[in-house]
């Protein structure tokens, strides 16, 4: 792979250093103020993204706040596809290969009354998004589990911008991977550059007129990158390359200035980001979820939460989503949630989805208990919690929703999700 890519970039010199590591906070639980007064490890801002940074010690997984869903561990450069979208907010956006969410739930931070499809074809991949996005409280969004022609199919000309972050040969994951050094092949260059034209392929027919597409991988070569954009130009004539407005890193090869290129000597393990825009205007509209009251269950709803609950439910078996009226329901598409999760029947009891937990700020609860560092360690240990409220509620560490109890007589039954405690 060096020779390959030696003759015009030399990573030799980047062998031996350590890679770079990097953290986001999400900006929909915590300010940057409140981050970095709370942050358990030291940072240094990154110039690839507004809200990341570089690790300048150990991150920890397992830490009550990065479980509560306050920031997301993630590559400094691979933070640049996403400031290449240039989110305004109200945007519909498609993240067509997402897991396992690091892109998505970024996106999904920078939506205000925008919404988001992010779609991943592998299933045990899909099933990681899936439990990203759920940490990280994302509720306007659809999660989806098919290959790219099934979703260009099923939403035509739907979304006003779009990421395609490719899956690639993974050049640029070297320093953190040292296998991909031995598993490199040309073939596997080849495949993955027709993997990706194929993909990119589908994603334009997903894209508005006048709507934004970006294309990134996390590869150095030139047949993934640079001369894949100048065979989809050559194809789509409709479409124009754009500036990225990504600071730092380096012009694209072969004449794409306005693409970024992004190497170890540039402060990131690798990245090539290029953003185009599709010419004229219009567009089209998708299926929307067809809302049930359930009664019942919005009244089991409302013994949760101290605002008035309105009846924008889905069922799903026993599971009972709340939807916005404006999400988009794919016809023929595997849907894996769409919405807030928000309760489950089990018999005749009524239990709250842990998403609910993760989505709404503790305010909006009846009940919510505020715990420590530690005793938050113990909570997602499983370990029973010591309260005087009776009934569920919320406990929250920072401030910030970390899962549900159900208490009485003094003690809270712990109903953090037994797939997600740490055990430590």
């Amino acid at each position: 792979m060096l020779k390959y890519l030696k003759e015009w970039i030399d990573l030799t010199p980047w062998l031996d250093q350590p890679a770079f590591e990097g953290v986001r906070f999400n900006c929909k639980k915590i300010s940057r103020q409140d981050f970095l007064r709370i942050v358990p490890f030291e940072v240094k801002p990154s110039p690839f993204y507004e809200d990341g940074f570089y690790l300048q010690s150990e991150g920890d997984g397992n830490h009550p706040y990065h479980l509560a869903g306050l920031y997301y561990f993630q590559e400094p450069s691979a933070m640049s596809a996403v400031t290449a979208l240039q989110l305004q907010g109200e945007e519909r956006v498609l993240d067509l290969c997402a897991a396992p969410g690091s892109k998505a739930t970024a996106i999904a931070s920078k939506l205000k009354g925008g919404l988001l499809v992010a779609n991943e074809i592998q299933a045990g991949r899909a099933k990681i998004l899936q439990e990203n996005m759920e940490r990280m409280g994302v509720s306007r969004a659809v999660i989806t589990n098919n290959d790219s022609a099934a979703v260009a199919k099923a939403l035509p000309e739907y979304f006003d911008k779009v990421l395609v972050d490719s899956p690639c040969s993974g050049e640029g994951m070297f320093r953190k991977y040292p296998r991909i050094l031995e598993e490199w092949t040309e073939e596997l260059v080849a495949l993955c550059r027709d993997r990706s034209r194929e993909v990119l392929e589908n994603a334009a027919k997903t894209l508005r007129p006048d709507g934004r597409l970006v294309y990134s991988t996390c590869t150095f070569n030139l047949e993934e990158n640079e001369k894949t954009i100048l065979w989809f130009l050559e194809n789509h004539p409709d479409f124009h390359v754009v500036e990225t407005g990504i600071p730092g890193g380096r012009p694209g090869f072969l004449g794409l200035e306005q693409a970024v290129r992004i190497f170890p000597a540039d402060g990131g393990e690798g990245h090539f980001v290029c953003a185009m825009e599709r010419d004229g205007d219009g567009g089209r509209e998708a299926p929307r979820f067809k809302v049930e009251k359930h009664p019942d269950a919005l009244a089991a709803l409302q013994e949760l939460l101290k605002i008035s609950v309105k009846g924008n439910l889905i069922r799903r078996g026993n599971n009972f989503y709340w939807v916005d009226e404006d999400l988009p329901d794919p016809p023929g598409l595997r849907i894996l949630r769409a919405g807030m999760q928000v309760l489950e029947l089990k018999g005749r009891q009524w239990k709250p989805a842990h998403h609910l937990a993760m989505c709404l700020p503790r305010e909006l609860f009846r009940y919510a208990l505020e715990l420590d560092v530690e005793q938050a360690r113990r909570y997602v240990n499983g370990q029973t919690v010591f309260c005087d409220q009776k009934g569920y509620g919320v406990v929250t560490v920072a401030g910030v929703p970390l899962g549900f109890i159900k208490s009485s007589d003094g003690v809270g039954k712990n109903h953090y999700p037994k797939g997600l405690r740490t055990l430590k």
